[in-house]
């Protein structure tokens, strides 16, 4: 009894696995659909900082880290989106680091600015699934 209780099994299952490869070949290769990247700041930017992405298809929030310093966390199209900080003051800074971030589905892509006040372009350090450092120069840039 067991063996043929085996064979029916194994009758019913291989059309549902047919279906199922046969549906994952017809779809294409994979792709993720959503790119995570958090930015961070370093101790010297100013508490007072603000961020916010925008675009089509991009999620964002917008947070504080325990030294009330910026975290935003951008997901969806992550590479196209455009992110803005702003001072109270009027000046703004454009975030060009995640356009030429290395993306993976399996984790964030984390970016820490060096922050400093009154000069016209800063360094991003990106973290590619927090193991390895690249440093992207001028990558936030002063707009105002």
């Amino acid at each position: 009894m067991t063996r043929r209780a085996r064979i029916t099994a194994a009758g019913l299952l291989a059309p549902v696995a047919g279906a199922v490869l046969s549906g994952a070949a017809l779809a294409g290769p994979f792709t993720p659909t959503a790119e995570k990247f958090i930015l961070n700041f370093d101790m010297f930017a100013p508490a007072d900082l603000s961020c916010a992405a925008s675009g089509e298809g991009v999620r964002s929030k917008a947070t504080r880290d325990l030294a009330g310093k910026p975290v935003l966390r951008v997901t969806g199209k992550a590479s196209s989106a455009d992110i803005t900080c702003a001072l109270p003051d009027g000046t703004r800074y454009l975030v060009t680091s995640n356009r030429t971030a290395r993306f993976t589905p399996s984790a964030a892509t984390e970016a820490t600015v060096t922050f400093q006040r009154g000069q016209p372009a800063m360094t991003t350090v990106l973290r590619v699934q927090g193991r390895r450092d690249v440093y992207d120069f001028k990558s936030f840039v002063r707009v105002d």
